[in-house]
């Protein structure tokens, strides 16, 4: 799917943490669940598990630093030879998921 020639532009991404591919929405990641061009679906994302599995080891994503296994595929048990090539990189400190956050309330109210 990464080296896909339609995706010469590369604008499907894939992270390897969670093992889905995702394109830019706005300023937002949205996560794809068929791939684009032949309409396969893809495996079930493993972010919950990541979750799960690091608050299993007593670690808060949201304070704590992550484990370097935690910030690749090693983590699901996973080569990194066998990951897609292109990839995000690694995530240096802590993860931070938006989509938990509180709105702000602001000058929309």
């Amino acid at each position: 799917m990464d080296a896909h020639p339609q995706n010469d532009w590369e604008t499907v991404h894939y992270d390897a943490r969670f093992d889905v591919y995702w394109v830019e929405a706005g300023g937002a990641k949205q996560a794809l669940f068929f791939c684009p061009w032949c309409g396969e679906r893809f495996p079930p994302s493993q972010r919950d598990r990541w979750f799960d599995e690091l608050e299993g080891l007593g670690i808060d994503p949201g304070t704590d630093p992550i484990p370097e296994d935690f910030q690749s595929c090693a983590w699901r048990g996973v080569p990194a030879a066998l990951a897609p090539a292109r990839q995000a990189g690694a995530i240096e400190g802590r993860y931070i998921d938006f989509f938990d956050m509180p709105l702000d309330k602001g000058a929309d109210e």
